[in-house]
């Protein structure tokens, strides 16, 4: 047995550091190149393992853009971009609902290999996202027409929940939604904008995004400049005066989205780094950028709630 660098009462507290999330909800998404480092995604399970084996309510959704790009282009496809989406004819939802179909059965089994309860949701007879075409108005007053791409127009919450919650079993669902209009019965929904629609349905403590970047930067070229938390009027200023920019944009979108439907936080983390995840829930400080309501906006949800 190898031995382990720690004493137990620091394992001891660490322990309980996670277990005060039990009766939270987490969403997790894994993408960006984080996804392409087998290190960084053996980690990244690891971690979302160990919540679960602890009793804190996970649900792991997943992109897969380069393994989507390298089967288009062994079957003769180019890939075609649409107002930064993946344009997606017939062919290429096919592609798209098989490689998300392997790489969600493959985390699965990955997770189980790491003692956790584990459902790859793209095999389930009740799949819990349902969709619709996603209509992009332009300024002539037309939709752009991205093919067989969605967005999330209901998420089955009673379904996740029995999973996460008397189940104790991880939801691992990929970046697609039912639509029984389309030709195979999907739609290819961009991952950062589920992730956003399951937590903001679940009303998730944390919608964590694993990126292949260390947080929103003070400056680029620098990645210990970190900003370690912002609130939702603090990024639009610093997306207006182009410190966030880029790349960047939609990850922090994406996180406006969670937070807009209901997510009390979204966290942007480097999924390279090892075991980022669990940092998050051990230390004050870790690497990456937690992104919260501005207070006004607090103020307004509270004041709706409380006047229906």
């Amino acid at each position: 047995m190898p031995v382990i660098d720690t004493t137990a009462e620091a394992f001891a507290h660490a322990v309980k550091q996670i277990q005060l999330f039990c009766d939270s909800v987490l969403v997790v998404k894994l993408g960006g190149s984080a996804m392409e480092d087998p290190s960084a995604t053996d980690a990244g399970l690891r971690s979302v393992a160990i919540l679960n084996q602890l009793g804190v309510p996970v649900v792991l959704i997943h992109g897969g853009g380069k393994p989507i790009d390298r089967a288009m282009a062994a079957a003769g496809l180019m890939p075609q971009k649409v107002a930064g989406r993946r344009y997606t004819d017939f062919d290429t939802l096919k592609i798209v609902v098989q490689i998300l179909g392997e790489i969600n059965r493959n985390l699965c089994n990955r997770l189980k290999e790491f003692r956790a309860k584990a459902t790859a949701m793209i095999d389930v007879p009740h799949y819990p996202l349902l969709g619709d075409l996603l209509k992009l108005p332009q300024p002539n007053g037309e939709s752009l027409d991205l093919g067989w791409v969605g967005q999330v127009t209901q998420v089955d919450c009673d379904d996740l929940r029995w999973r996460m919650v008397e189940c104790r079993e991880i939801p691992i669902l990929p970046s697609l939604a039912k639509y029984p209009s389309s030709p195979n019965g999907w739609l290819n929904i961009n991952a950062d904008t589920a992730a956003a629609a399951i937590a903001g349905a679940l009303r998730a403590d944390k919608a964590i995004f694993l990126t292949d970047t260390p947080g929103v930067l003070h400056d680029r070229n620098e990645p210990a400049s970190s900003i370690p938390k912002l609130t939702e009027q603090q990024c639009r200023e610093l997306i207006h005066t182009k410190v966030i920019d880029g790349g960047m944009v939609p990850k922090v979108e994406a996180c406006f989205e969670a937070l807009q439907a209901g997510a009390k936080s979204a966290l942007i983390l480097d999924g390279r780094v090892p075991f980022s995840l669990l940092d998050v829930f051990l230390h004050e400080r870790f690497m990456g950028t937690e992104i919260v309501r501005s207070p006004s906006t607090e103020l307004s949800r509270i004041t709706d709630s409380n006047h229906p």
